[in-house]
């Protein structure tokens, strides 16, 4: 999947779908108006969809999809589904946050540490995601 970016700031999520105290001035660089970026996994909470992307020299961190346009809506071959609640490790992720499913690839859908490694970038767990995708460990 595909996405370009439209905007970098919180005023382009509509106020009823912003959650984690998003305002308008809310600022997601390293992304760059303009630019494609690979979508790595999508996580939905509750009316809303959240990209796993990537810019370049940066780490993977979650981003809504109100701040773009899908380019390649193609999902990649073997990305798998995770219904939250139906997981005893991800269920703490519908009962605190109100996600309810997570549709990417093995590691982040099966390996509830790795997905916590992901979203508190924690070095182990991006280092597993940047082999997984055979990027430069070093950048």
């Amino acid at each position: 999947m595909i996405a370009l970016c439209t905007s970098i700031l919180g005023a382009a999520i509509p106020s009823c779908k912003r959650y984690l105290g998003e305002m308008d001035q809310t600022n997601y660089s390293p992304l760059a108006s303009g630019e494609r970026y690979t979508i790595y996994g999508l996580l939905f909470i509750s009316d809303r969809v959240d990209f796993l992307v990537r810019a370049p020299d940066d780490l993977p961190f979650w981003v809504p999809s109100y701040l773009f346009d899908l380019v390649d809506s193609s999902a990649p071959t073997g990305w798998e589904f995770c219904i939250t609640q139906s997981k005893p490790d991800y269920k703490v992720l519908f009962d605190t946050f109100g996600i309810n499913y997570i549709f990417g690839y093995s590691l982040l859908v099966n390996e509830y540490q790795h997905y916590v490694g992901i979203v508190e970038r924690e070095p182990g767990e991006v280092q597993r995601f940047l082999k997984n995708f055979q990027m430069d460990v070093s950048g």
